[in-house]
């Protein structure tokens, strides 16, 4: 488990300085501002920490709603599908890192 763990934060430490060197690509303002780096790259872990239970508990939640507007709804439920989907996006879709 500690290792799984260690290896999180350094793929989240990588992603940090991927991401911050992206930016440098592109000339943004913040390239040299190291605090927003700093931030970028310590919060992150905790950003994939947090999303991780959102993400799993929207899914345990979506699936048995998706599954009953199947069967009581005229449509099959699609309108609730897509709003279920929307969520899903929302709670386990990007971002993964906190940009700078």
């Amino acid at each position: 488990m500690r290792l799984e763990a260690l290896m999180i934060l350094l793929a989240s430490v990588l992603a940090g300085c991927a991401s911050e060197a992206a930016g440098d690509a592109h000339g943004s303002s913040d390239a040299g501002n190291p605090g927003k780096t700093a931030v970028s790259v310590i919060g992150t872990p905790f950003l994939l920490a947090f999303k991780i239970p959102i993400c799993v508990a929207t899914a345990v939640v979506a699936g048995p709603i998706a599954g009953a507007a199947a069967l009581t709804s005229n449509d099959g439920g699609a309108g609730v599908q897509r709003v279920l989907g929307e969520g899903l996006d929302a709670n386990c879709g990007p971002p993964y890192v906190l940009e700078p």
